[in-house]
């Protein structure tokens, strides 16, 4: 099949779309995009396009669940009024009645573009393809408020987190469906109007370093796990978890569970800590972590 070069924009129409490691179905799943996210495309074999962005992995989508821009469509696509969903699950319907055909689901942490429209309890809103339909209001909120008012604090990381309490685990997820171990961090910051990287080997270089003992962590660190460094071979990370206070963790691993770093204590979590970085208070300041309000694939800076 030939392949050849692109120099466009791709916008996610789905609630969450799969990105795999390879143009192919049965390729391992890499991450999932959120509805409303902008990503360059690189390259097309046939229906599947390789997108990327500088907070996710490099990675092939098919093209039914993407919207193809070009500069300007992109550029107006993201100046352009968008609500945020706030809720776990929606819907968005064909008219403003919860008995109406649904368009589409709609997840925690996807955009969609605003209209003029409303009905009493009721949001128009259109989705990157410039289909419309109806969302109720109390599931939305609008994107640049959110953003310019939501930051991370100690109290709110780990309550944030709570919420996924019991969500499988899946290799790649990202999205309240479904988490892998740096889906969670990265899930739960971004709930929060920041963006860190998407994977633990990248997270571990953001923030600043703490002492990896329960008496220096404070709730919202993230704990590393893995292999340290030898004199033979480098360290290794191949796990993260979110600490939220009193020894205890909140990570996914087999689901999103809590656990104890306090050995003897019920659930001890037998694992290496490599490292242990702190995230609250370091946003914008070179440290790897940026604030939503400041991206410019979600703002015309």
């Amino acid at each position: 099949m030939n392949t050849f070069i692109l120099a466009i924009w791709a916008v996610v129409e789905l609630s969450s779309n799969f990105v795999r490691e390879k143009p192919d179905y049965e390729s391992p799943l890499v991450t999932q995009s959120l509805m409303g996210q902008v990503f360059e495309v690189t390259e097309t074999r046939g229906y599947w396009k390789k997108i990327s962005d500088p907070c996710f992995y490099t990675g092939w989508a098919t093209d039914l669940g993407l919207v193809l821009m070009d500069d300007k469509q992109k550029d107006a696509y993201i100046a352009s009024p968008k609500y945020i969903c706030v809720s776990e699950y929606c819907r968005i319907y064909a008219e403003p009645d919860d008995s109406a055909d649904r368009i589409c689901d709609l997840t925690m942490g996807d955009l969609v573009l605003k209209t003029r429209a409303d009905r009493e309890g009721w949001q128009k809103v259109m989705l990157p393809s410039g289909r419309t339909g109806w969302v109720h209001d109390k599931d939305v909120e609008d994107f640049r408020t959110w953003a310019s008012e939501a930051g991370p604090t100690e109290e709110n990381v780990v309550a944030t987190a709570r919420k996924f309490l019991g969500t499988p685990y899946m290799w790649g997820g990202n999205s309240i469906k479904y988490f892998d171990c740096s889906g969670l961090s990265y899930f739960t910051y971004r709930m929060l109007g920041v963006l860190l990287p998407r994977d633990a080997k990248e997270q571990i270089k953001t923030g600043v370093e703490v002492k990896p003992d329960v008496r220096s962590m404070r709730p919202g660190d993230l704990v590393f796990f893995g292999r340290k460094a030898t004199a033979d071979s480098p360290a290794r990370v191949s796990h993260v978890a979110i600490y939220i206070g009193g020894g205890k963790i909140i990570h996914s691993s087999h689901m999103v569970r809590i656990n104890s770093l306090v050995k003897g204590e019920p659930g001890y979590y037998e694992r290496e800590i490599v490292g242990v970085r702190r995230i609250i208070g370091h946003t914008d300041d070179g440290k790897g972590i940026r604030r939503i309000i400041n991206d410019p694939s979600y703002f015309k800076q």
